[in-house]
């Protein structure tokens, strides 16, 4: 509804009341002769009765017609003639002083001007003089000097009250025009308030002093798992785990410990906070694994400093190192024993500047440059060019998939996405079976219109309160692993769109899931 609409309806609303107050006024002159004994005597008193019921018929018909909204203009222009005409007639036909009447018509000039809202509306004000001072010449043969007195008075109360109003009416017309912007105004920036808050990367809940819930913002309402009209509901009800930490709020802030709401939620970090002069708690929920994320990329990238200006210093002697293990290895007189200490150091060796190498490549990672891909023959491609670089046989299973499926990711970094996880899928599932096997398995959900690539191992699996920590940078259960593979093989998939995620399964082994960006194609 715009302001003219709103002035619109303001108007209505006044004419609504001005109606039924006209349908009091007319019922009033109806019953006052009866009841007041008012009544003229003879052939007026028939005259008067016809126009008072005359002028409760219409009273009530404009009523009826005020409801239908329909013609303001011209209601709101007629009605008050036809009340000075009606109470004219009245006053004509009465035996009571035109004082009276005089109130009347001045009070429904006041209606006028207040409807009107126009310099014009005083003309009622003047008509309704006219016509009082022509019902007092035509009611009375002899005008005394105190008659027209009494007459110039009642006209100049007339006018005067006119002016007034039409004061009145211009500050009213400036004070809705200023509440009606105001209005606007505020619903403009609540609607922007709203916005900013639903679009938020934090998730908002406000609740009161009972611990019932006010208003939630969107993320906050997925992070909660979706549950219908969740205002207005008690926090025990909805999430019994928060209210136990909301509990325990006894200061104006406090930061809650880490907490997962529902099944399909990360984990998240509460904040609690009181509102200023207020019972109210705001509690705002951030993703804990993007705040976890920006502290393992500021160390990265401190780590990546750090290393680039010391990795010369390193290099130096660690390829001394190695290349004195390699001659003393082929010394033919060197025990058994020294030869394996050798292979530890070479192996050491070989561990510290795979360090070095990930550690520079994660600092200056590249942008991806993402090209169409056909998964199939990808994925057929990079396995017989994998096999070919191992030093032992491997059985890399790949089950059929459409050959027109295609995704969009750099083909290196997908290349070495899958080269670290087939490694140390191969690497577990030789430890759990002495056999160096894994599956590929791609696939494409019509329903969720994902593409997704699972690699699967052999292995023991992971357990439960790993499966996050396993992407933690240098974090590692094998002691010559560098704990940065998982890490790099996820910001690769994030950069390129897509997501991998571990799925536990129920046979055992590891399952890695790469799932693609949605802006995929499946050819015709």
């Amino acid at each position: 509804m715009n302001a003219q609409d709103q002035k619109l309806e303001l108007g209505w609303q006044f004419m609504r009341y001005y109606s039924l107050i006209r349908v009091v006024v007319a019922f009033y002159f109806l019953i006052s002769p009866f009841v007041f004994d008012l009544s003229p005597a003879g052939d007026a008193s028939q005259f008067y009765n016809s126009i008072a019921i005359s002028y409760f018929i219409l009273a009530t018909l404009l009523l009826f017609i005020s409801l239908s909204e329909k013609r303001f203009n011209i209601l709101s222009i007629v009605k008050p003639m036809i009340d000075i005409g009606f109470i004219s007639l009245l006053a004509f036909a009465s035996n009571s002083d035109t004082a009276g009447y005089a109130i009347i018509m001045a009070t429904v000039s006041v209606f006028a001007i207040l409807l009107l809202r126009h310099r014009l509306a005083l003309l009622y004000g003047i008509v309704a003089t006219i016509a009082l001072v022509m019902v007092k010449t035509l009611k009375t043969d002899s005008i005394s000097e105190s008659d027209y007195m009494n007459l110039f008075l009642q006209a100049f109360a007339i006018l005067t009250v006119s002016l007034l109003g039409n004061m009145l009416a211009r500050r009213l017309t400036n004070y809705e025009s200023e509440a009606i912007e105001n209005s606007y105004l505020i619903s403009d920036m609540h609607q922007l308030n709203s916005n900013i808050i639903n679009n938020m990367k934090r998730g908002l809940i406000v609740i009161d002093e009972n611990f019932k819930l006010l208003y939630i913002n969107k993320i906050a309402w997925y992070y909660i798992g979706n549950p219908p009209s969740p205002t207005g509901k008690y926090l025990k009800f909805l999430l019994p785990e928060l209210q136990q930490q909301v509990e325990g709020l006894q200061s104006q802030e406090l930061e809650g410990s880490l907490i997962k709401l529902s099944p399909s939620s990360p984990r998240l970090l509460p904040k609690f906070s009181r509102l200023k002069n207020d019972n109210k708690i705001l509690i705002t929920l951030e993703d804990y694994s993007k705040i976890s994320k920006k502290i393992q990329q500021a160390k990265l990238a401190s780590l990546g400093q750090l290393t680039a200006s010391i990795a010369h210093e390193i290099r130096n002697p660690l390829s001394a190192i190695n290349q004195a293990s390699q001659m003393f290895d082929e010394i033919e007189t060197a025990s058994q024993q020294e030869k394996d200490l050798l292979r530890i150091i070479q192996r050491q060796s070989k561990r510290i500047n795979n360090i070095i190498e990930n550690v520079q490549m994660v600092s200056k990672r590249k942008t991806p440059s993402r090209q169409e891909v056909y998964l199939e023959r990808f994925l057929e491609s990079f396995v017989h060019e994998f096999k070919l670089g191992l030093n032992h046989t491997a059985e890399i299973f790949i089950n059929p998939l459409d050959e027109n499926v295609k995704v969009k990711f750099d083909q290196g970094q997908l290349k070495q996405v899958l080269s670290n996880l087939i490694e140390n899928g191969l690497k577990y599932s030789f430890i759990n079976t002495k056999k160096y096997s894994i599956n590929l398995n791609a696939e494409y959900d019509k329903n969720n219109k994902n593409v997704y690539l699972d690699v699967i191992d052999q292995g023991i699996g992971i357990p439960l309160d790993q499966m996050e920590k396993i992407f933690e940078p240098f974090y590692t259960t094998n002691h010559d692993g560098t704990g940065l593979g998982l890490y790099i093989s996820r910001e690769l998939c994030e950069a390129n769109g897509a997501q991998l995620e571990p799925i536990p399964i129920a046979f055992g082994g590891a399952c890695f899931r790469i799932i693609f960006d949605a802006n995929y194609e499946v050819s015709n």
